[in-house]
């Protein structure tokens, strides 16, 4: 499966769902295929999870869908156990799997190229619906599920390692810019102040 794919598929579909991107290439991917002010690509790893489920607490009746890598999603274990117990329903989990650290120039094998498996870590912590797709098919039937339905969902994609992101131009617009502009989006679609400046 080639993560392109599941996006190239994934983002007419979208609406006003709040999309969360962390740092890899799915980031470059994502935001070259989707151009919503609903989207949060961010430029860490290890914070996708917390932030979306910040966002899908604060925002019930919001459908946050978060985008994360096993890279991310190892630096950062400590979120899934979180995620069970606070088990928000309106919020679905897609962690890009191709087995290594591969966003930079360099690629070195993660932990799930090894014993490791995400998915299973994810129902150890509490979380029920918690599955690993190897094909396009079952990541669309996963997504429509994620659209269309309530309850958490945590699916692992294993995706093959790439690097179709290296040879996309960079967007010319920086990351505080799109911080700033999802913040706006979010105040003027739900109708509250959330950050009225320094000064």
């Amino acid at each position: 499966m080639i993560r392109y794919d599941c996006f190239e598929w994934l983002a007419p579909q979208m609406t006003d769902q709040i999309v969360v991107t962390s740092l890899s290439g799915q980031r470059i991917e994502w935001g070259h295929l989707s151009k919503r002010d609903a989207d949060l690509n961010l430029g860490s790893m290890g914070n996708a999870l917390a932030v979306g489920i910040g966002l899908a607490l604060a925002l019930p009746h919001r459908k946050v869908f978060v985008f994360e890598s096993d890279g991310s999603v190892l630096l950062s274990l400590f979120n899934l156990p979180t995620l069970a117990n606070l088990n928000p329903p309106n919020m679905a989990v897609f962690v890009f799997d191709n087995q290594a650290y591969s966003g930079t120039r360099i690629s070195y094998p993660s932990a799930t190229a090894g014993k490791t498996d995400l998915a299973a870590i994810a129902r150890g912590s509490g979380i029920e619906h918690a599955v690993t797709v190897t094909e396009l098919d079952d990541f669309k039937k996963e997504a429509t599920d994620a659209l269309n339905q309530s309850g958490l969902r945590f699916v692992v994609c294993k995706i093959e390692e790439t690097v179709g992101h290296r040879k996309i131009t960079r967007s010319n617009v920086d990351l505080l810019e799109t911080k700033y502009r999802f913040v706006r989006y979010l105040e003027r679609t739900e109708g509250k102040p959330i950050f009225q400046g320094r000064g």
